[in-house]
């Protein structure tokens, strides 16, 4: 189980700096935080004194698109170095401009703020953006919900997490052609996972069955990833829940 948790964690960290991975390297700065802050400080102008709806939902949308960039940088830092002061004082000035970033303690990593995307959605749900911003609100929901142990819910319950799931469903059903499905078909399969792990008898049944599928399907079409080697210690973890003389003894 352990090899198990480092595993997810891992994945976890490979998600959460996507798009960075080429730029391992970069050391996270003033000289590089600036600019990023700057846009910001733009984009939150543009919100409110955008010439069209269309415009200052954009605007929007970018606001949350540079703290998701800026946070990466963040966590990629934290990996390289460990928690900084600098890195605090970043969430100062963010929250100066009323963006909410926190640090998660127990997986050693800072979360952004979902509200822009959220605020997008309300106003616009339908919107241009809306299939990215229903993927962030998706992601960072789930990296806030993950624990310490992969069956662990950490943020939230039981029902909060069905909510997830529901959304993440629909997501895949709504928006087949995007290009961060993988990732979401593995928040969902590990979801099916906790959920069998934290629901009563009569849900436990469904629940083993979808996550089942859902991590076979990782493993069979997205072979040699980070998602389907950790939904295959995931799968192997499902069969020892199911087979009691698998399990290792106390």
């Amino acid at each position: 189980m352990r090899s198990h948790a480092f595993a997810l964690a891992a994945l976890v960290a490979v998600t959460l700096i996507g798009d960075w991975r080429a730029d391992a390297h970069v050391v996270l700065d003033g000289e590089i935080a600036r600019p990023i802050l700057v846009d910001i400080a733009r984009d939150l102008r543009d919100t409110r004194e955008g010439g069209s709806e269309a415009a200052r939902l954009e605007a929007l949308f970018l606001v949350g698109e540079r703290v998701h960039q800026l946070v990466e940088l963040m966590n990629l830092d934290v990996l390289a170095h460990g928690r900084s002061l600098f890195g605090e004082l970043l969430i100062r000035r963010l929250s100066e401009y009323g963006i909410r970033v926190d640090f998660i303690e127990r997986n050693a990593r800072y979360v952004a703020d979902r509200a822009p995307f959220e605020e997008y959605l309300r106003r616009s749900p339908s919107g241009p953006r809306a299939a990215d911003a229903k993927f962030r609100v998706i992601a960072e929901t789930f990296h806030r919900s993950t624990g310490r142990r992969p069956e662990e819910i950490a943020d939230g319950g039981v029902a909060e997490l069905r909510d997830a799931v529901a959304r993440k469903e629909a997501f895949l059903r709504d928006h087949p052609g995007h290009d961060r499905v993988r990732d979401v078909r593995f928040f969902l399969a590990m979801d099916y996972y906790r959920l069998f792990r934290n629901s009563g008898e009569a849900a436990r049944g469904n629940y083993e069955e979808l996550a089942r599928r859902a991590l076979q399907q990782i493993m069979q079409e997205h072979a040699g990833t980070a998602e389907a080697r950790s939904a295959e210690i995931t799968l192997k973890a499902l069969a020892g829940e199911r087979d009691p003389l698998s399990r290792p003894s106390p």
